[in-house]
């Protein structure tokens, strides 16, 4: 059963209340299949209109697979100037 750790910034980081959280499935995910998880998992992610995976500082395409041990992070939307 994999296990990914994965970094939290920002509004996630508020929503969730934590900086990293593990989060345990029943196979390999994609970026894609790990996002829609972590949706339906933790509510509140769920209305974050451009929320991304990066996996090893960069961001992959959607089906990219995630292997365990990665470094992933949870990236909210953002603004700027």
């Amino acid at each position: 059963m994999p296990n990914y750790r994965i970094l939290l910034f920002g509004l996630t980081r508020d929503l969730l209340q934590n900086k990293e959280i593990v989060f345990s499935t029943s196979e390999i995910k994609t970026v894609d299949e790990l996002l829609q998880e972590l949706k339906m998992n933790y509510p509140s992610l769920a209305n974050l209109p451009s929320l991304r995976i990066a996996a090893e500082h960069h961001f992959p395409d959607a089906q990219f697979i995630l292997q365990e041990g990665m470094e992933i992070a949870l990236i909210p939307p953002v603004s700027g100037g």
